[in-house]
């Protein structure tokens, strides 16, 4: 039995993203089960003025390089949770973990990085890295089963399998009569990312003179190389419109005539978890994407499933976009809350 029902979740970006979404909720809802749950996030403007919810119990931490181990042991220190959770552990959790060796730390991997490392001094460097971390932690948590049994086979060390879960948000309803067809895609345009297929799907169109009107949101390193393969294919209708705040880029989703979600089949795929998937299933719009890691544990069998290529996403967007538009898809997101995820954290945590 543990000593205090007391965990402490530390974040390291901005409230406004999702990346302390994951931290945020499972806190939220612990609370419920009777955790004394407590949030660290990196004290910015932007997450001062981001206005938490009133049960959240939120301590503020200088993210700066040469204060951030003192000001966050300082809070541990003050504290003395009985858990400490922290997200994609890298070296501030190598760091944090080795400096205060009798806490327990959970650490949770919601996708796995070391994946994609060329150079084989950082690869070897980070596999070390990784190894050290999944046997530091009193219980490992995974976003994905396929990185679950990845741990497994790799470190023998058993994990929960904890995916995201849906939004927080409500979703507006559009205005049907001043909505032009547009198939939507959306996320980051990091390089790891599949986004040049839903581009490339264009100019298959583009050359069998099928072009449809297709938008992707977000933005990200690789949006000029993007924009610049948009020229270079001739595409007159595969519009960029950059980052939006959550409200307009929820209406768009509403909106879309079908979404698209490009995903290559590859181990960096199978071991996250998409968090836009549960945002597409919200949206009620049809999916075109493939099955690929966690997409169909998400969406079911009500997405439309294709070879993850250009020429397969192609022919699916055509043919959605020459129908009339379609009504709105019941996904069934019943397993798929936050209230259920902290629900089986609560109880791994208990059972330690």
């Amino acid at each position: 039995m543990i000593a205090n029902r007391k965990i402490l979740f530390i974040s390291f970006g901005d409230l406004s993203t999702t990346g302390c979404i994951r931290a945020l909720h499972l806190a939220i809802h612990l609370r419920k089960f009777g955790w004394d749950a407590q949030v660290a996030i990196p004290d910015t403007p932007s997450n001062r003025s981001f206005g938490l919810p009133e049960e959240t119990n939120a301590f503020y931490y200088d993210p700066s390089a040469k204060r951030i181990q003192a000001s966050l042991g300082g809070i541990l220190r003050r504290e003395r949770p009985e858990f400490v959770h922290m997200l994609n552990p890298k070296e501030k959790a190598l760091m944090l973990s080795a400096i205060h060796r009798r806490q327990r730390f959970v650490f949770d991997w919601e996708d796995w990085t070391t994946f994609v490392e060329r150079n084989p001094i950082r690869r070897w460097y980070k596999e070390i890295r990784d190894r050290w971390l999944v046997r530091r932690a009193a219980t490992v948590i995974t976003a994905s089963s396929w990185l679950s049994r990845y741990i497994m086979d790799r470190f023998g060390r058993d994990s929960l399998y904890l995916p995201y879960a849906c939004l927080p948000k409500e979703f507006p309803n559009p205005n049907l009569e001043s909505i032009a067809p547009v198939a939507i895609g959306m996320g980051s345009l990091h390089p790891n990312w599949d986004h040049d297929l839903l581009v490339e799907a264009a100019g298959v169109l583009r050359r069998r003179d099928k072009e449809v009107p297709i938008r992707w949101i977000g933005t990200g390193a690789e949006l000029e190389r993007c924009q610049a393969r948009v020229v270079e294919l001739g595409l007159e209708k595969f519009e960029f419109p950059g980052y939006l705040d959550w409200n307009p880029m929820l209406l768009q989703l509403r909106e879309a005539h079908c979404l698209v979600f490009p995903i290559r089949r590859k181990e960096l795929n199978l071991a996250r978890c998409p968090f836009k998937c549960f945002q597409f299933a919200q949206a009620q719009r049809p999916v075109i994407t493939s099955d690929v890691g966690e997409v169909r544990s998400i969406l079911g069998d009500q997405a439309v499933y294709v070879e993850p290529t250009a020429e397969a996403l192609a022919d699916a967007i055509y043919k959605a976009m020459i129908r009339d538009r379609q009504p709105d898809v019941a996904y069934d997101l019943s397993q798929h809350h936050w209230g259920l995820r902290a629900a089986a954290l609560s109880d791994r945590l208990q059972a330690l």
